[in-house]
């Protein structure tokens, strides 16, 4: 009887050391813009593994894009208890807004992928690409393949398309440094560059791009820049609809969320490669400073940045796995 007690004793004092130790465990929140599209479900992905590492309860949300949605999530959040939040706004301009309630809530605060300012301009953390750093990246390597294929002999039937997101800072400055890298190199293109509005979507890109096409019926060669991968593949898939040999297409995307189909279909194709960042890294790292900030009081860094590497035909094959591709 002795023992039996002393075991139902032990018992009880586990359930309530487990149920402590859930109490005590930190609650965090990850809202995105986009929880569908290859690069967020990585980038989740990554920041889901991360909780479960450090033991951290992780609530995810994902808004499509809904500024109202991205507000009231916020608002839920601190309501359940929340002690830091990672965000992916769906637009810049929602910084102030959540930047004032994570003060009132005294909660931590990280902007993941888009960077945004509080109401008095001060920076909110932010973990992500340097977007201008990133698009001259990408200038430089069209730069080297118009020279490898010898384009540079005569630019005269050159055009170069800027597929651009225009609401989102972000994506104009990695279009500002695809730019100035690839004009700094052959500066009679820039008189050659289209800007061409999209949706950061691969279907609205194809659509803009295929309008483009049929008004520049003068124009033989075509070189892409965007925001990310699905800019860039929209536009070669719209150069394909319309007959161009792949050959006399340079694009060169940025994210990597794409390549597998791009790079993937053994074929030829114009879109060259892109500078893959691996998502996943981006979402782990914000649960990581986070997590510091709430049980350790680390201050977190202004700004954070993750390093891209250029996927194209020569490497693709090795990095397959790691790109998650079936």
């Amino acid at each position: 009887m002795k023992m039996l007690k002393l075991a139902l004793a032990a018992g009880a004092l586990s359930v309530v050391a487990m149920a402590a130790q859930a109490q005590d465990a930190i609650k965090l929140g990850y809202i995105n813009k986009m929880g569908d599209h290859p690069w967020f479900v990585r980038e989740v992905q990554g920041a889901k593994d991360k909780a479960k590492e450090l033991g951290v309860e992780l609530l995810v949300q994902d808004v499509q894009f809904d500024s109202n949605l991205a507000v009231t999530t916020f608002d839920t959040y601190v309501g359940d208890g929340v002690k830091g939040i990672a965000v992916v706004v769906p637009d810049r301009a929602l910084g102030p807004v959540v930047a004032e309630k994570a003060a009132t809530a005294k909660i931590a605060l990280v902007a993941v992928d888009d960077d945004i300012k509080a109401s008095d301009g001060k920076p909110v953390p932010y973990i992500g690409l340097n977007a201008l750093d990133i698009g001259k990246q990408v200038g430089t390597e069209i730069a080297r393949l118009v020279k490898e294929d010898g384009w540079d002999a005569d630019l005269s039937k050159v055009k170069v398309g800027s597929v651009e997101d225009q609401k989102a800072d972000t994506c104009m400055q990695r279009n500002k440094g695809a730019q100035e890298a690839l004009f700094a190199a052959y500066p009679d293109l820039r008189s050659r560059m289209v800007s061409i509005p999209y949706d950061n979507t691969m279907v609205n890109a194809i659509d803009v791009v295929s309008t483009t096409l049929t008004g520049n019926p003068d124009a033989e060669k075509w070189i892409f820049f965007s925001c990310n991968d699905d800019g860039v593949l929209g536009s070669v898939r719209a150069t394909e609809n319309a007959g161009i040999d792949p050959k006399n297409v340079i694009g060169i995307g940025i994210d990597g969320s794409r390549s597998c189909e791009a790079l993937g279909a053994g074929k030829p194709t114009g879109f060259r490669g892109t500078m893959w960042i691996d998502s996943a890294k981006s979402g782990a790292a914000a649960v990581q400073v986070l997590y510091d900030q709430v049980k350790n009081g680390k201050e977190i860094a202004e700004i954070s940045y993750v390093d891209p590497t250029l996927v194209n035909a020569s490497n693709f094959d090795g990095l397959k796995d790691t790109l998650g591709c079936k």
